[in-house]
């Protein structure tokens, strides 16, 4: 993610993951902002898509 860098520890790959996610989130809710998508819809229909195509044990929970 950081091209050339290396972490020393465990700790410091989890924190470089954690922001990592953080920037991927912030850019998708930004993108979904402009295009005027709501994305509690869309994560509700692609849940029910994924779990009609690739069942699992695993499923989205609202509210929680």
């Amino acid at each position: 993610m950081r091209k050339g860098r290396k972490a020393s520890n465990a700790q410091d790959i989890k924190g470089t993951i954690d922001e990592e996610i953080w920037d991927v989130m912030y850019y998708a809710i930004a993108i979904a902002n402009l295009y005027d998508i709501d994305l509690e819809r869309v994560i509700r229909v692609k849940s029910e898509m994924n779990q009609s195509r690739y069942p699992s044990d695993i499923v989205f929970e609202e509210n929680r």
